[in-house]
């Protein structure tokens, strides 16, 4: 009986064993993998290393005067090639701005922490988490830098991410304290930031940092206008109704309209009888729809979709939209529509300056800056680029074939750095570096390029 009763057992841990033996060796295979990237990230990080010191400019070359030559681009504190954040930009598949912080933080790691960097290139911590040491000690002078490098290198890789910026935040206190009282003296800067959040484009964000009575005063009246909604009936939470009365504030004579005069504070003269609030809020009638803020909202869509609400239509700066959306977020403002733009057609003038219609169309088709992997939208760039460079003379050079807005480093490499931009058919662009980097940039996003030599 005992025997049959071992034997059932066994049967039952069969499968068990089998699917766990499975896992493991699942893991064993992708922790060996991992080990081999490893080391492919501490080679690519020496020969990282090994580019930006080949790219600084040397000392023997003087500085040109003129800036339509290639010429040094300072990053950080030293000067570099003009390209080199470009070409690194092309290489990480990031900004051009992205790449330029990678070589300060590599040099920074190289020239004053040492210790760090010799972790990094060995394989024994990433390039992210010596980067975020590097950045920490951005004020520090080289003294103070090898003293945080002491102190902080054994930790580099050993230790966990936060527990490794705690030490890196004391090392950098104990070299200079002068640091920490700073940065408690900047929290006094004052600011408020908005932002849409990206995916709910009828939501948008803000940060602030105030006076506290500015910020006690604000967060009363706030309150008291979300007491006053819940009292008229507004469903939804305490927060949103909080959220909701913080939006009321943007037109204040709407809100005293509704509110009264509730505090003298910041008012000169203050109103000094009943009769002169009365008078106040009588006038805040007057002043609110004057006083109701215009905002320019860019939203492209196709007029097929106009009828419905299931299309999803581009609005700049904020992102993809639903058209029952852009209802809600133009709701009791002025329309203005843009008739449809044919982004097909060419239109050319002979003369350099380009004029709105080829622009609105260029921005049609290629509403983004035309360097790979760039995110800016174009209507806010300066340079809309002729890709065939320009010459006095000759017919039909501004047009829709022969332009594309670039960014003004992007501008610079092409013009004065060796760059190679082909516009092989309108809002197809192909990039060729002068190190052999080839993209193609149109409207489907970046995509490599193997160019034939």
């Amino acid at each position: 009986m005992f025997g049959e009763e071992r034997d059932r057992l066994e049967c039952m841990f069969d499968p068990l064993e089998e699917w766990l033996g499975s896992a493991r060796d699942t893991m064993a295979r992708y922790a060996g993998l991992r080990a081999r990237i490893d080391a492919l990230e501490a080679e690519a990080a020496q020969l990282l290393g090994q580019t930006v010191r080949a790219y600084a400019w040397p000392g023997s070359v003087p500085v040109p005067s003129r800036n339509d030559v290639y010429h040094p681009a300072q990053i950080g504190e030293k000067l570099y090639g003009q390209d080199l954040a470009a070409e690194l930009a092309l290489v990480g598949k990031s900004s051009q701005t992205a790449a330029a912080y990678l070589v300060q933080d590599v040099a920074e790691l190289m020239a004053g922490l040492p210790g760090c960097w010799a972790k990094v290139t060995a394989g024994d911590a990433p390039l992210w988490q010596a980067r975020r040491i590097a950045q920490a000690c951005a004020e520090l002078d080289d003294t103070q830098r090898g003293t945080v490098d002491a102190g902080v290198a054994p930790a580099l890789g050993a230790s966990g991410m936060n527990t490794l910026m705690r030490t890196v935040n004391a090392q950098v206190m104990a070299a200079k304290p002068a640091i920490a009282l700073r940065r408690a003296e900047q929290l006094k800067t004052r600011y408020v930031h908005t932002w849409a959040e990206d995916i709910d484009p009828l939501t948008g964000c803000l940060s602030a940092r105030l006076g506290r009575a500015d910020a006690e005063f604000l967060d009363a009246t706030v309150q008291m206008l979300a007491d006053l909604l819940a009292s008229q009936g507004e469903a939804g939470t305490q927060d949103e109704r909080r959220a909701k009365a913080l939006g009321m504030l943007a037109n204040p004579a709407a809100v005293v309209e509704l509110i009264g005069v509730h505090t003298t504070r910041g008012m000169d003269p203050a109103p000094q009888t009943q009769a002169d609030v009365q008078a106040i809020i009588g006038y805040a009638k007057t002043l609110a729809p004057k006083l109701t803020p215009r905002t320019r909202v860019f939203v492209h869509l196709y007029s097929e979709d106009l009828d419905g609400v299931a299309g999803v239509a581009r609005a700049e700066q904020i992102g993809p939209i639903l058209l029952e959306q852009v209802k809600q977020l133009t709701g009791a403002t002025r329309v203005k529509l843009t008739p449809v733009i044919n982004t097909a057609a060419t239109i050319a003038v002979d003369g350099y300056e380009i004029p709105t219609r080829i622009r609105q169309t260029v921005l049609a088709r290629s509403p983004h800056d035309m360097f790979p992997w760039s995110s800016i939208e174009a209507r806010y760039l300066m340079d809309a680029d002729h890709t065939i460079a320009w010459t006095p003379g000759a017919d039909a050079q501004t047009s829709t074939c022969n332009l594309a807005f670039l960014n003004r480093a992007a501008h610079n490499a092409k013009s004065y750095c060796g760059w190679r931009l082909l516009q092989l058919w309108p809002g197809l662009c192909l990039w060729i570096s002068p190190a052999g980097q080839a993209f193609r940039v149109d409207q489907t996003g970046t995509h490599p390029v193997t160019v034939l030599k």
